[in-house]
């Protein structure tokens, strides 16, 4: 019989993300399960972990909608510099949660956004922005003018978000300025059903709807 670290993890590889749910519901202390792997960025375990960090808040938070609350401040505590560390996906996760359910969540949109000035948090920050414009994009249009320029990141993965966002977002990008990234091959990982896809640069540029 499997351990509970183990069943998540099985779980996860499943994308039986239901069941975590069920089992976090049943006893809440498990979450940390999920969390731990928040520490292992960029794996595939880590993108599944918050995507199933976002159904297991959207399940809890029927029944107790600050038992939420609670997981989105520790999460943000996380990527406080008074923790003595940087939580790596804890952006991301709180993302997910807000997407999930904007309605109960959606005063955490610009709390995620305005940590677009911590370098190390910024990938984490446009990824979130990407995911809440997804469910609710009048919580961070006002956002874009302060997001928008990142598109000339030296990250090509921050740019490859920002572009994603502004995408999301039906922006318009002018051509003759940002015509550059058209030529752009750098690859950026994006995580869409369950997997990683490495597209480029040059590629969401296309899917953005003005950058053609």
């Amino acid at each position: 019989m499997l351990n509970t670290k183990d069943l998540v993890i099985t779980l996860l590889k499943e994308r039986k993300y239901d069941e975590i749910a069920e089992m976090v519901a049943g006893d809440r202390t498990r979450i940390r399960y999920l969390r731990r792997l928040l520490y292992e960025p960029g794996t595939l375990l880590c993108w599944r972990a918050i995507e199933a960090m976002g159904v297991v808040a959207g399940r809890l938070a029927e029944e107790d909608p600050q038992a939420v609350r609670l997981i989105l401040r520790n999460l943000l505590w996380a990527i406080n510099e008074e923790s003595g560390g940087i939580g790596w996906a804890s952006v991301e996760a709180m993302g997910e949660i807000v997407s999930r359910r904007p309605d109960l969540y959606g005063d955490y949109a610009s709390i995620i956004l305005f940590h677009v000035d911590e370098e190390m948090l910024r990938r984490g920050v446009m990824w979130a922005a990407g995911q809440i414009a997804r469910a609710r994009p009048d919580l961070v249009r006002r956002y874009i003018p302060m997001l928008a320029p990142y598109v000339d990141d030296p990250d090509p993965v921050v740019r490859g978000y920002t572009l994603r966002f502004l995408g999301i977002m039906g922006e318009k990008l002018d051509r003759e300025q940002y015509g550059h990234l058209l030529q752009d091959t750098s690859i950026v990982p994006v995580y869409e059903d369950g997997e990683i896809r490495r597209v480029t640069i040059a590629e969401l540029a296309l899917a953005c709807t003005n950058c053609r």
